[in-house]
């Protein structure tokens, strides 16, 4: 009876014991393969189909890549055979194959040869500039795709180049930085001297302080040795922008490390608004701060533009603003312009502006992209905003008669009394009698009968004041303002 039980447990020891390996020979067992990427390039494509299978099937890879040193794991499913077909397509185009591989006796599969050592580069940004490619190849080669794929390399930071399993130690590494300027190290024996270093040796270290007093958050900096700056509307010659993602606010100061040849730079400074200004041949080793307060900002020319009110009512509020600008500015006539009033303004725009008018009940009527340097004088009458000439009605004042003035009272009060007398004379008779002329109303003026063109013009207001033009030609044939 014992030695049954003995029996009996023996072969349930042995059961237990054989069971791993039934397991493992089962023909239904989960199949899979480990891709080891030793290459020294990504692999964008990868192909894995048992070896009687012509179709190399879907990419087992998908939207993904495999990177050098990188591994990927391919589930191959059940009921599968031992020999299979692979294909690599890697980042230069390049294929690599093997065929009857027997993944039963070793799953691992390397991409490479293995017969020799992997090779690698350490690349040492000690610039300034991020790096945003990083090309090696074969002096001679083509150069091939970018090592640093989508990822940047920070200044003051190293990567790590893996070059893969080749025979070769030269290559030629080539970095393209942020600003698209390009390093070359030619012929770098990486089996001797595995370190690169991108740093010019002649370029030295200098320390810049920036304030920024412009009233206006600063967006973009950019510093470049001095006579290297290109024109201020323009990117071109001022290389990468210093301030990345961040903006500096009206009123902050920061520092900046960057590599110049000397202390002579040249500085331009661009604003959250589109504005940009510009500081050459800085010496900023003796500057501190660089003060960036929009002085130097291009201001637009003064353009003369008449506006005549031929509506039905006041208008109280006038804006004139380029059309580049995103918002009206300051209210043009603080005094407003009443009806057939004319009132002529100067305006700081290229050319081409919007107009904005609001009335005494809160309504307002726009027109944009107006070109004042061809429609000097704009009515603003019903249907103004759509109709085809602004000027329609206005185009006939051509200006004084021959021979006269053509005086216009730029004052809010009206002219009550006008005195038009020869120089040295007394004052003689009003010549406006019951009249007056009212706020930016114009009058022509010629000499009196028989009198000659030097006169002494004397206008008295509303409120008492006089302005005086002693002498002032009659016969000049200009506009003249009072007061």
């Amino acid at each position: 009876m014992v030695a049954g039980i003995w029996t009996g447990l023996g072969l349930i020891s042995l059961a237990l014991s054989t069971a791993p390996a039934l397991a493992q020979s089962r023909p239904n067992a989960e199949r899979e393969a480990l891709v080891a990427n030793e290459t020294g390039l990504a692999v964008r494509e990868l192909y894995l189909a048992p070896a009687t299978e012509a179709d190399p099937g879907p990419d087992r890879l998908g939207a993904d890549t495999l990177p050098p040193g990188g591994s990927f794991r391919v589930r191959l499913g059940r009921n599968q055979p031992c020999n299979w077909s692979l294909r690599a397509i890697l980042a230069d185009e390049t294929v690599e194959e093997r065929r009857n591989l027997d993944l039963c006796r070793s799953a691992r599969v390397t991409l490479g040869d293995t017969s020799v050592p992997a090779r690698e580069a350490v690349v040492n940004n000690d610039t300034d500039l991020d790096v945003r490619e990083i090309y090696a190849a074969p002096p001679g080669a083509a150069r091939g795709p970018d090592r640093l794929g989508a990822e940047m390399l920070a200044a003051g930071r190293t990567h790590r180049l893996r070059l893969g399993r080749r025979r070769d130690c030269v290559f030629d590494i080539t970095a393209v930085m942020a600003d698209g300027s390009e390093v070359s190290r030619p012929r770098v024996d990486v089996c001797r001297s595995p370190r690169v270093t991108l740093a010019d040796p002649g370029l030295t270290w200098r320390d810049v302080t920036v304030a920024n007093r412009a009233g206006r958050p600063l967006h973009g900096l950019h510093i470049v040795a001095a006579g290297r700056g290109g024109p201020l509307d323009s990117e071109e010659g001022w290389g990468a922008d210093r301030m990345g993602q961040e903006t500096a606010p009206d009123g902050a100061t920061f520092r900046l490390r960057i590599r110049l040849p000397g202390c002579e730079a040249d500085l331009r400074a661009t604003y959250e608004d589109g504005a940009a200004e510009a500081k050459r041949g800085v010496n900023i080793c003796t500057t501190n701060p660089v003060t960036f307060d929009g002085s130097g900002i291009p201001r637009p020319p003064e353009r003369p533009l008449t506006l005549v009110n031929r509506h039905g009512a006041r208008i109280d509020e006038i804006y004139v603003s380029s059309a580049t600008e995103g918002d009206w500015g300051p209210e043009r006539l603080p005094g407003g312009l009443g009806r057939n009033d004319r009132q002529t303004l100067s305006v700081p725009v290229e050319c081409v502006a919007d107009l904005r008018v609001v009335f005494p009940s809160g309504g307002a009527e726009e027109r944009r992209e107006v070109n004042i340097c061809q429609t000097p004088v704009i009515a603003i009458r019903p249907g103004w905003t759509i109709a085809q000439r602004l000027d329609e009605g206005e185009e006939d004042d051509d200006g004084p008669r021959p021979g006269s003035v053509r005086l216009r009272n730029t004052a809010r009060l009206p002219v009550v009394e006008l005195y038009i007398d020869a120089p040295g004379a007394p004052r003689g008779e009003d010549r406006l009698g019951a009249t007056v002329l009212g706020a930016n109303e114009t009058l022509d003026v010629a000499p009196p009968d028989g009198g000659g063109c030097p006169a002494r013009l004397t206008a008295v207001f509303r409120d008492g004041r006089e302005t005086t033009r002693d002498p002032i030609d009659l016969c000049a044939g200009i506009e003249v303002p009072l007061p």
